[in-house]
């Protein structure tokens, strides 16, 4: 017996009227069912209410479903369509098999009828069979095409052993539509080839199939494209396959075609071709229907051109012309927005299509495509939902699920004026509308005297929000949770000017950068509390009563948990319809988690976020409602721990309610259900459950049947998130102990390193790696918030901590897998380089190229040094070497590499260079760069060398081999000096070429030779600047001249003096070993001159040996 349904028997317990929130009872309930809009409809209802919305209700019709037909709609072998027929007969097909039966209750009492289709490859389908009756006979005629165009001919359906087979020349066409007509039946392909199929009586029953060609000379004037549609020698693609085939009566004006019979082609272009009497003419309809939507429906979303419509349905409408259900798709800028819309065009003129109307239709969200009926105003449904057309693209589209009570619609079709739908559990239905007039204005309290309300049992299902009054809540509450809550229930009534005043109050002037503003605190109050309402009609659930603004509208008179689940999803989607067709959607802005670190996330979220999460939720609630409704045995053990927490932790749920399951009366599951905003305990109880202990097959298995539940719960939230439109930011999930995140990781690495290593049967070990693959992905999407911002770290160990026991175990498919989605470059490049995998790298590198994946390539073969050093210059270098070489020259710490990758190049100019730069990095210590054996010096220096010899920078090369004499010069220093500066005691630092010179012009050691003077004019040629230089050579010289005592100097044997003073032999030293005097040597006016021999100058005797030598050396310069 169903419950939730309002054609079933309800609950005792099932209020019948409004509740009343001051107390009162409410009176006038005969003067409502007057007024009930169900009332104004001419034919009186006959049958029993199965499904009910506000304007839609479903009842049963015709005859009850023969027991052949139930059994097979029950247990199908394969999918199952079925049509009817406005002969008052409905069929079936399953398979190959046929079940035809009449629903209309004037025909005679008939059984179901058992027919078998031809043979084919391709699947078959109800809209390739024909019932039809010929000749008054007793019983309807049957033709069925297989997609192969195979024609099967029954000339009763009694005689179902009796028929015959015609096979139609298509070229290889599949057949798609098969319709009955004036003069016959139509038989159209996908390629919109039109085959007319006859039957004949001539001997022994027959068809006769005749393709349809245009007029001789048609085709002259059209290009190929529409040869293709008629004649399917082409493929057939978006554009020109075939959606529809519909009868129409002439679009002409003339007196003579009005009796006349039209056949329209509609393909998905959305293209026309209509057929009547041998004239064929094609008529497109994009630019119109573009024009027409873009103008009145999607004029925010772009421009025309970023606009896409393609045809899923088409109808003949009762106004004349065609009634179109279009798929539009819109250019967004973050991603592209599908929709659906109806339109109805004329097609009386050849010249100019006309766009009579067209509507946006919301609400038809399916797996499955929708389709149309041409009502008035004209409904769209689909498997799950029949769906009303709002007058406007803000008013709140009328649906009438059926899924929820586990039902899906297999057809729907117009016959004989009425509107009947067929539903797998109940066949055959009558569906009625409302006036269209009563769906420009949802019922009100005003609609009936004294205020009374319309009966509970004429709104939508359980849901007790319609019997609430609004000016009740209004009158007694005057916070803005109550104010909310009063203008979401005027917008339900219709009463929008009611619920704008509201709404005014409430967002008046909002400050864009604050956060945790009362509108936003407001809607997500609203949105919790509807989540967690306990169910009115459940007289178990004894809570205290509240403050006047704890208005339950999420509240459900059923007793099932699942139609409770459902309710409570029907009221969320009709708050958030209310908040964007408000305005109140784009204008919300942060809140703050205000829950339980466990419960909730971490730091500022957008509000709309905040909603959405709380619509993930209720996605996990519904899921683990079904899970356990099938009798998974471990979200029932979550459930009961969840409800044995409540007794430890006072204050997270109500006495009453403990209560309540402390005896028996609330189970676990009807506490964890009601309170949706905290199911994610249930979630993080299931992850906790421990596995059996000494058993490993038995742990392996609990660990499987865990992840099968937690995934699909996991999915169903993502599935949710990804259909939500919030605005960032999203809050980061929280790490805390019992969190959702730190559950399911525990639960993920105890599934792989624990259950999945010590399992001994190898298929549940790959079932048990495969399903934590899949939570694996849900860990990392959930924690995707964290990987921007101070907690990057985090989220980057996280995901090594996912990824990495993959491969461990050997599954390093399924790590690659999970690296390539969550861009674990890291783990990539380890997997390459382990498996010697160039290939696989090279592609990495180009598929993630501008993500930088060459160079963190390169970054973590160079930190490992060796090996992988050679392999990133040798291997992976070589393939991109310009994108190494700029990766190189970006730090100087990478220099040494950047000089190996140039010498592989052959590069020898930039290697010298980077050669003679690693030599000056190295010219600190003089000890380190004279060691022969362990000096990076010595070696940079000597392979710039090399390298210059081998035709490199010669630059380079001398600034090298100034260096090497430098290290040499400082090798060379005197004793004297080096105690002097103390360079025998520690590790010397390299000087200058000045600096060293300097020591020697300030040592006043007397041990200094001319040997010593000559090294220090040999280091004034590593001076570059001419006129230091020459300064420095002079000091040198008066240097060598204050060593000797010029006072007692003997004039009469100048030759004998010469020998004895240093200046001299220091003269000789340099001309013999080859230099030149006339550059190192400064001229005699600048030495007399020079302020350190200022007392030799006066003295005559040292001038005249001074003048002496030089003139010696004139002489001999002279002589040479």
């Amino acid at each position: 017996m169903e419950f939730n349904s309002t054609g079933g028997m309800r609950s005792p317990f099932s209020p019948r009227v409004r509740q009343s929130i001051s107390g009162r009872r409410p009176i006038g309930l005969g003067s409502a069912k007057k007024n009930s809009k169900f009332m104004q409809q001419s034919e009186q209802q006959t049958g029993e209410i199965v499904y009910k919305t506000p304007f839609t209700t479903l009842e049963t019709f015709g005859t009850p479903l023969p027991v052949m037909v139930t059994e097979t709609l029950t247990f199908p072998s394969s999918e199952v369509s079925v049509r009817l027929s406005s002969c008052g007969w409905c069929w079936a097909v399953c398979g190959r098999k046929v079940l035809a039966w009449p629903w209309d209750t004037s025909l005679p009492a008939a059984t179901a009828r058992d027919l078998t289709l031809p043979q084919t490859d391709l699947a078959h389908k109800a809209d390739l069979v024909v019932l039809f009756y010929e000749n008054d006979a007793q019983l309807p005629s049957c033709i069925g095409v297989s997609p192969e165009g195979v024609v099967r001919y029954w000339s009763s359906v009694g005689a179902e052993g009796a028929s015959c087979d015609v096979s139609c020349e298509l070229a290889g066409q599949e057949c798609d539509r098969l319709i009955q007509a004036r003069d016959g039946l139509l038989l159209a392909t996908t390629t919109c080839t039109l085959v007319r199929i006859t039957t004949t009586k001539e001997a022994r029953p027959s068809v006769v199939c005749h393709t349809l060609r245009p007029p001789s000379g048609w085709l002259g004037g059209l290009g190929r494209r529409v040869s293709v549609l008629f004649f399917g020698s082409m493929p057939a693609n978006h554009d020109t396959k075939l959606v529809k085939v519909v009868l129409l009566s002439s679009p002409r004006a003339d007196e003579q075609a009005a009796d006349k019979e039209c056949v329209a082609l509609v393909a998905g272009g959305p293209l026309v071709q209509l057929w009547e009497d041998g004239d064929v003419r094609e008529v497109s309809l994009r630019r119109p229907l573009c024009d027409a939507l873009a103008r009145t429906h999607l004029a925010p979303a772009g421009e025309l051109s970023g606009l896409e419509v393609a045809a899923l349905d088409a109808e003949p409408h009762p106004g004349g012309g065609l009634l179109l259900l279009l798929l539009l798709t819109v250019a967004a800028p973050r991603a592209p927005d599908a929709r659906y819309a109806l339109a109805h065009v004329s097609l009386e003129s050849e010249e100019r299509v006309r766009v009579l109307s067209a509507w946006c239709v919301r609400g038809a969200r399916s797996e499955s495509l929708p389709r149309c009926l041409p009502l008035q105003p004209p409904l769209v449904y689909n498997s799950d939902a029949i769906i009303g057309v709002a007058p406007s693209g803000k008013d709140q589209a009328d649906v009438l699920e059926v899924s929820a009570e586990g039902d899906s619609i297999l057809g729907a079709s117009q016959v004989g004026g009425r509107a009947l739908v067929f539903t797998r559990r109940h066949g055959v239905l009558l569906l009625r509308t409302a006036d269209p007039a009563a769906q420009h204005h949802a019922p009100s309290l005003c609609d009936s005297p004294l205020g009374s309300p319309c009966p509970s049992d004429v709104f939508d299902g359980n849901l007790t929000l319609y019997e609430i009054d609004p000016n009740e809540v209004v009158a007694i509450s005057g916070d803005a949770v109550g104010k909310l809550k009063s203008a979401f229930l005027y917008h339900v009534r219709g009463q929008q000017a009611s619920a704008a005043a509201l709404l005014s109050e409430l967002a008046g002037r909002l400050d864009p950068s604050a956060t945790d503003r009362p509108l936003d605190r407001t809607v997500v109050t609203v949105t919790r509390e509807m989540l967690d309402d306990a169910p009115a009609g459940d007289p178990r659930w004894k809570l205290p009563s509240g403050a006047a603004t704890r208005v339950s509208l999420g509240s459900s008179c059923s007793l099932q948990a699942a139609a409770q689940l459902h309710d409570k999803q029907k009221v969320y989607n009709m708050f958030l319809d209310f908040l964007r067709s408000r305005g109140l959607w784009r204008r919300l802005g942060t809140v703050t988690g205000d829950a339980p670190p466990a419960e909730n996330g971490e730091g500022v979220s957008s509000t709309q976020h905040e909603v959405c999460a709380l619509g993930e939720r209720l996605a996990a609630a519904r899921a683990l409602q079904r899970l356990h409704q099938a009798g998974a045995p471990l979200v029932d053990a979550a459930l009961h721990q969840v409800a044995a927490g409540l007794e430890r932790a006072p204050g997270h749920e109500d006495e009453a309610v403990l209560e309540a399951l402390r005896g028996g009366a609330l189970s676990a599951a009807d506490v964890c259900w009601r309170r949706v905003s905290r199911v994610l305990r249930v979630l993080t109880a299931l992850c906790s459950l421990p596995p059996p202990p000494h058993d490993a097959r038995a742990a392996a298995s609990h660990a499987h049947h865990a992840l099968v539940a937690v995934n699909s719960v996991m999915s169903a939230m993502q599935a949710y998130r990804s259909q939500c439109d919030a605005a960032p930011p999203r809050a980061a999930p929280s790490l805390a102990p019992h969190a959702l995140l730190p559950s399911l990781c525990s639960l993920h690495t105890r599934a792989v390193t624990e259950c999945a290593r010590k399992c001994p049967d190898a298929s549940l070990r790959s079932q048990l790696l495969e399903e934590a693959s899949s939570l694996a992905r849900s860990i990392l999407l959930e924690a995707e918030p964290l990987a921007e911002g101070r907690t990057a770290h985090l989220y980057e160990k996280m995901r090594s901590d996912t990824i990495q026991p993959y491969l461990a175990e050997g599954q390093a498919e399924r790590a690659a897998v999970l690296a390539e989605k969550f861009k674990d470059f890291e783990l990539l490049i380890q997997m390459c380089v382990d498996k010697n995998d160039l290939e696989r790298l090279d592609g990495y590198m180009d598929k993630y190229e501008d993500e930088g994946f060459p160079e963190k390539t390169f970054a973590w073969l160079a930190s490992r040094g060796g090996r992988m050093c050679a392999l990133l210059v040798r291997s992976v270098g070589a393939r991109v070497p310009r994108r190494l070489e700029s990766w190189l020259a970006a730090a100087p710490d990478r220099l040494t590499l950047r000089t190996v990758h140039a010498l592989a190049r052959g590069e020898l100019d930039l290697a010298t260079e980077l050669f003679a730069q690693l030599a000056d990095n190295e010219n600190v210590y003089v000890n380190r760069m004279a060691d022969l054996t362990r000096s990076l010096f010595q070696t940079a220096a000597s392979l710039s060398k090399l390298c210059s010899l081998a035709g490199g920078s010669q630059e380079a090369a001398s600034r090298v081999c100034r260096a090497f004499s430098v290290v040499r010069q400082h090798r060379a220093l005197p004793a004297a000096l080096t105690r002097r500066h103390a360079l025998d005691q520690h590790e010397p630092k390299l000087f200058t070429p000045e600096e060293l010179i300097q020591m020697y012009i300030e040592s006043e050691s007397r041990s200094l030779t001319e040997y010593d003077y000559k090294k220090a004019l040999d280091l004034t040629e590593l001076v570059t600047d001419l006129e230091r230089r020459d300064d420095l050579r002079l000091k040198i010289w008066c240097a060598c001249i204050r060593q000797d005592d010029w006072s007692r100097s003997r004039v009469d044997a100048p030759e004998l003096e010469m020998k004895d003073k240093m200046f001299f032999r220091l003269l000789d030293l340099v001309h013999l070993m080859g230099g030149e005097l006339d550059a190192v040597l400064p001229p005699l006016e600048a030495v007399v001159s020079a302020p350190e021999l200022e007392s030799l100058a006066a003295d005559p005797r040292a001038l005249y040996l001074l003048k002496y030598g030089y003139q010696c050396v004139a002489t001999q310069h002279d002589d040479q």
